[in-house]
């Protein structure tokens, strides 16, 4: 009987994966900058080597980059850590629609114990606006990671106002998809019928949640089976119904967990493209805007490496 090969170490497929895009360690410092992870040199040097391992929520985000970067499949490198020496909880980011009391009693709505045992690490998010200015189906194609046993289950929340309000928002477990509405005006109330919610594929609708009275909605996307850690699902969802009012003038993304890609694009009706169209984005580095060019009756925004922040499109008619 031959001897078992053992698999390889992190180390060991780390060096490997490096030798095989034929980078230098200082180009990936460079291009995980880009992504907003600050690593040093030797960091890097010491991962590879094997003198040091990568612990902690900060250094397994950068281990989730190199992946990106190294153009490696999802868990290819994580996965070979193993979990964290360092105590305390694994994620504790919180979710913010409809205010944390809100979210709060939403979760305990759809059974959610922990919210964060499935994880989202990218994001496609696909907007369809209608001659009116109204969007009318939202589409979100997602990446899941399951970062415990036996996870099968994952939030998705929608909070809509009406049209005039300050803010309409949906918001998955690591995106949060928001309408960019005007000014907020006085005595006007959310609106009362929740958006419509159905499974395209990869999982089915669960239990569901709705108040009226701040126009949360919440829904629970169960897996087709249970995933072992590290093992990866891809979902989407179609949302229709109450998602904003005519003339809505742009669309955010709120992250509040870095994703590998978070795209956002929007598709107008031929017969009425916006004047102007901008993307935004806001996270540690700071805030930019610039100018977006539609291509044809679309437009999109593109962010590799983002989050924790919010991205999106604004637009004028």
């Amino acid at each position: 009987m031959s001897p078992a090969v053992a698999p390889p170490s992190f180390p060991e497929s780390l060096s490997a994966a490096i030798a095989a895009r034929g980078v230098t360690l200082r180009e990936l410092v460079d291009s995980l900058g880009v992504r907003g992870h600050s690593v040093s040199l030797s960091t890097l040097s010491s991962w590879r080597s094997g003198r040091r391992r990568p612990d902690g929520a900060a250094s397994r985000e950068v281990v989730e980059a190199l992946e990106d970067v190294l153009d490696l499949a999802e868990s290819t490198l994580s996965s070979l850590l193993g979990p964290s020496r360092r105590p305390g909880p694994r994620d504790t980011t919180p979710y913010s629609v409809g205010g944390e009391e809100g979210t709060t009693e939403a979760l305990r709505a759809l059974g959610m114990s922990d919210p964060h045992a499935l994880v989202e690490s990218s994001s496609h998010v696909v907007l369809d606006v209608d001659l009116t200015g109204r969007v009318t189906r939202l589409t979100v194609r997602a990446a899941w990671l399951a970062r415990t046993p036996g996870a099968h289950h994952a939030p998705y929340f929608v909070a809509v106002d009406t049209p005039a309000a300050s803010s309409s928002s949906s918001t998955a477990e690591a995106a949060v998809a928001t309408p960019h509405t005007a000014d907020a005006t006085d005595g006007v109330a959310p609106a009362l019928e929740p958006p419509t919610i159905r499974a395209v594929a990869g999982c089915t609708i669960g239990a569901t949640h709705h108040r009226a009275d701040t126009g949360l909605f919440a829904a629970e996307l169960r897996l087709h089976r249970p995933l072992e850690t590290n093992e990866t699902v891809i979902t989407e969802i179609e949302l229709g119904g109450m998602l904003g009012g005519p003339d809505e003038p742009g669309w955010d993304l709120m992250v509040t967990r870095r994703q590998r890609v978070l795209a956002l694009w929007v598709r107008f009706d031929p017969r009425r493209v916006p004047r102007t169209i901008h993307a935004i984005t806001h996270d540690a580095r700071g805030s930019v805007r610039r100018r977006v060019a539609a291509i044809g009756p679309e437009a999109h925004l593109l962010q590799p490496g983002f989050g924790p922040g919010t991205a999106g499109l604004r637009w004028e008619w």
